[in-house]
Formats: structure tokens, C-alpha cells, sequence
């Protein structure tokens, strides 16, 4: 059976066709988590580029003859004030049921993509890095459901607005951002530590473009697949401090920098680096299982059981 997923994130929107034969993928940078940032709620812009993005690709999927097709929505739409009233706009213009994902749920869907990946351990914690927050989940891995569950609205494009100026953070900026994630993480520092026996797994856009950045600057090569790479808190160091010391063009110019993401890379590695510190990792492995692969094993799931 053909299905299609719409995921309406918080620096982008996706679009997955997956026929059984083959998987096509569309997506639109909207960066609404910045724009809710900033303003509360989404502006009349805001929502006239979210329905018409979702329009598009619900007729993407008619054309691919999808039978079932599922939207979501993330953190932009759970801080805006207006979120479930532009969501219900959406479904409205767009003719799809669009279901916001609390944060338990998202970490539940992407502990179980992780915990596919990595079967080989006791306990998996899955670190979610997205545009809109930083999600940790993490137990045994025999389990349906992760033991532990935990979310906060400190993903890049969230942050942005407050903590970057034309994709560069100042020093004291930087410390006092820190500090914020520190302080939110306590908890999850805490809990990580009463496990022995535990793996460390980071997802999300931002970390896999920052392991690939770190492979190629270090080994001269674009990494074949990104699903595995090693990423350390010494490297992400290195890197803000060579993002300080470039223009947008020079990072531009690094072999296997993502352009799309080059504005909030400084931050993005800022966020990371300060996440492991504050859970007492130096090292750890990216995946590039994560929401999207949890979404569509369930909406296979609800085909099969359809």
C-alpha cells in the first residue's frame, strides 16, 4: 500500500511517498519555530506558507495514488498560542487530519526508531536535537515504551531569535545559553546517571549535519552514509569557535557544510555540545533513525492492522 507522511516541523516541512517500490521526499524550510520565537503565535504569513506547503503535498501524494496519508505537527505548533487553531486551518484548506504530537509521544515514536537501530544494548537513551526541542528518552531496551520521557523547547530554531544574530552568538550570550540548558537538563542528568549500563544515541537534523561536517574536516571526505558517525564535545568545540571566526560565505565554503542549516550551525553546536556535557557525555554516536522512521513504521502499522 502507498503512504505518504506530512511532518510539519519546526524549521521545516517534509513530505515521505513511500510505494512500496521506492521513497520520494519533498521539503520546504519555513522556520516557523523561529517565527513563534519571536512573535507567540503564527503570523497571517505563517499560516498562508504552512497551508499552501501542505496543500502541495497532499497533492503530491493524490497524484502517487496514496492511500493513507498522515500529518503531524511538532513543538512550533504546541508554543504558539494560536497553534491548534492554525492546525485545524490546515486540515480544513489542505482536506487532512492534522494530529500535534504531545512531546511524551514524539519521544516515544523516536526511542522506538532509535532502539530498532541499536539492539545490541541493555539501556538505550535517545537524544532528539530538532529545530523546536531537545528530547531525551531513554530504558531498557526490551521495552514497548521508554522508563524515562523528557522534552524541553530548546531546539535551534526555537532558540535562534534570542541567542543568534546573523548566525553568530556572543561569548556572553553563549555562557548564559549554556547555563539555560544546564539548568533544564538537571533532571535528565540524574536519571542517566542511576544507569550503569547505558547508550548514548543523538538524532535530529542538526547533529547528523554537524557529524558530517566533523567527518569530512576531519578525514578530507564526504561520509557515504551518515548513520553511525562518531560526534565528541572537543570537535563541537572546535567548530564554534571556527564559526566565530568566519563570514557566512567562508562556512559556506567548508566541504560537506549543509547550506540550508549554515545560519544556525553555531548554534546548533553550541546546543549539542552543552546537551552531552550536561548528561556527562563526551562522545557519542549519531542516527539517522529518529521521528520520521517511528511515524512510518506506526502508519504501516495502522495499514497492516487496517
Amino acid at each position: 500500500m502507498r503512504v505518504a507522511l506530512i511532518e510539519m516541523g519546526s524549521t521545516s516541512f517534509r513530505l515521505t511517498i513511500e510505494t512500496g517500490r521506492d521513497t520520494q521526499h519533498r521539503i520546504h524550510h519555513l522556520n516557523l519555530g523561529s517565527s513563534v520565537s519571536s512573535n507567540g503565535s503564527f503570523t497571517e504569513s505563517d499560516i498562508a506558507a504552512a497551508t499552501g506547503v501542505v496543500a502541495e503535498f497532499m497533492t503530491a501524494a493524490k497524484v502517487h495514488n496514496c492511500q493513507r496519508i498522515a500529518a503531524v505537527a511538532t513543538e512550533a505548533f504546541r508554543l504558539a498560542a494560536n497553534g491548534e487553531a492554525v492546525a485545524a486551518h490546515i486540515a480544513r484548506e489542505a482536506g487532512c487530519e492534522v494530529k500535534i504530537l504531545s512531546p511524551t509521544e514524539e519521544n516515544i515514536l523516536t526511542w522506538r526508531a532509535v532502539a530498532n537501530r541499536f539492539a545490541d544494548v541493555d539501556v538505550l537513551f535517545a537524544v532528539a536535537v530538532t529545530g523546536g526541542s531537545v528530547g531525551v528518552s531513554g530504558g531498557p531496551i526490551g521495552s514497548q515504551v521508554p522508563l524515562h520521557n523528557f522534552s524541553y523547547p530548546l531546539g535551534t530554531s526555537v532558540l535562534a531569535p534570542r541567542a543568534s544574530e546573523d548566525g553568530y552568538i556572543d561569548t556572553s550570550t553563549r555562557v548564559r545559553l549554556e547555563h539555560h540548558i544546564a539548568e533544564n537538563l538537571k533532571p535528565v542528568g540524574v536519571v542517566a546517571k542511576d544507569h550503569d549500563v547505558r547508550r548514548f544515541v543523538v538524532t535530529g537534523g542538526m547533529p547528523l549535519a554537524l557529524a558530517k561536517l566533523i567527518h569530512t574536516l576531519r578525514r578530507s571526505e564526504v561520509p557515504e552514509r551518515l548513520d553511525g558517525l562518531s560526534i565528541d564535545c572537543s570537535e563541537l568545540g572546535h567548530l564554534i569557535k571556527t564559526f566565530a571566526e568566519l563570514s557566512i560565505p567562508a562556512r559556506l565554503a567548508l566541504p560537506g557544510m549543509s547550506s540550508k542549516r549554515s545560519m544556525n550551525m553555531a548554534l546548533g553546536a553550541t546546543i549539542l555540545r552543552q546537551v552531552l556535557r550536561s548528561l556527562d557525555i563526551h562522545a557519542t554516536t549519531v542516527s539517522s533513525a529518529g521521528l520520521r522512521e517511528g511515524l512510518l513504521s506506526r502508519l504501516h502499522a495502522d495499514v497492516e492492522a487496517a
